[in-house]
């Protein structure tokens, strides 16, 4: 029964029923179902509506129970006056999101050090955000404690409201910006989540775009199932992608590194999310108080992405208009 209890709560989540599901995952836990799963179905509940308070309690119950977690390395005692190293190990969406913290933990620490990805470590290490930046495999600093990058919300005590969202926070050397609007489109995500990906057959009317110039950003095989304008280079480093999107007047992505990389360089940028979307992007909102220059594009039904390139190819003709060659202070206002 608990078991029936679990699933059906982990559907009504999927359908972002968040009310009911928070209920199931209650009555799934009374009936003995393990606790730790349902607390965190409740606790994706309670980001997705924004509530984080409730969320953070969820995570210290699941810490109090001292069940092994691989996305945990905190010991919860107070960073003060230590050595923390920030250790980088999810996706790279994840840490150019989180390492906004790294100056929060410098306000308290003796020193910060950052074990980043390898191909972000030269991007980090150029934004000023650490004593140190290193990588997997390369000697690690004496530390005292360590933490996750995701974990550093949770730390703070993170809410709505205190958010540390002043951007730009990356600070990748400096490209002349062009005169004439060009924007940047990424349409494909990558296997972890294919619903996030849209077929390349609807966004090519994105490229056809009169009074802006429009290149694509996408890596991988798929950068080649449109014959479009392109910016992106294999022999790139993230490093030089990061100075050519800080470049640009405007990116247009899927939920993927791209749309956090636009969004902590303070590139305008506008997000097209899948229905059943991830937690840090919440429920029924247009905007991210994480990111205040994205705006955010859903789909109003499972698999519905016919209706998000329909609004976003009027919105793309609303901010270039017709005879409005440089448009810039229409975007960043938006």
């Amino acid at each position: 029964m608990d078991d029936v209890l679990l699933k059906r709560a982990e559907e009504a989540l999927e359908r972002r029923c968040i009310r009911e599901a928070i209920a199931l995952f209650e009555q799934a836990e009374s009936c003995g179902c393990q606790a730790d799963s349902c607390a965190g179905g409740r606790w994706l509940c309670h980001m997705l509506n924004g509530d984080f308070e409730r969320a953070w309690c969820e995570s210290e119950a699941i810490a109090r129970r001292g069940n092994p977690d691989p996305n945990r390395f905190w010991n919860g005692q107070p960073l003060t006056g230590k050595r923390v190293l920030i250790r980088c190990l999810h996706g790279l969406g994840d840490t150019i999101q989180f390492i906004r913290y790294a100056p929060l933990v410098g306000d308290i620490a003796r020193a910060v050090f950052i074990e980043a990805q390898p191909n972000l470590k030269a991007l980090l290490a150029a934004s000023d955000l650490a004593d140190h930046v290193f990588t997997w495999g390369e000697p690690e600093p004496a530390w005292d404690a360590q933490v996750e990058v995701i974990e550093l919300p949770r730390i703070f005590r993170t809410t709505i409201e205190t958010i540390p969202n002043r951007v730009p926070y990356l600070h990748p050397p400096r490209r002349e910006r062009a005169g004439y609007p060009r924007i940047g489109v990424l349409w494909n995500a990558s296997n972890y989540n294919p619903a996030r990906s849209i077929p390349p057959a609807l966004v090519r009317p994105l490229f056809s775009l009169e009074n802006a110039d429009v290149f694509s950003l996408q890596a991988g095989p798929e950068r080649l199932d449109l014959d479009v304008p392109s910016l992106y280079e294999e022999r790139h480093t993230l490093l030089e992608t990061a100075s050519i999107v800080q470049a640009l007047d405007l990116v247009i992505t899927v939920d993927t590194m791209m749309a956090h990389l636009a969004g902590a360089l303070a590139v305008p940028v506008w997000t097209m999310l899948p229905y059943a979307a991830d937690w840090r992007w919440m429920l029924g909102r247009a905007d991210s108080p994480w990111y205040p220059r994205m705006r955010l594009f859903r789909q109003p039904a499972p698999g519905d992405w016919q209706t998000v390139i329909e609004q976003v190819r009027a919105e793309m003709r609303r901010y270039f208009a017709a005879g409005d060659r440089v448009n810039r202070s229409v975007i960043a206002a938006s």
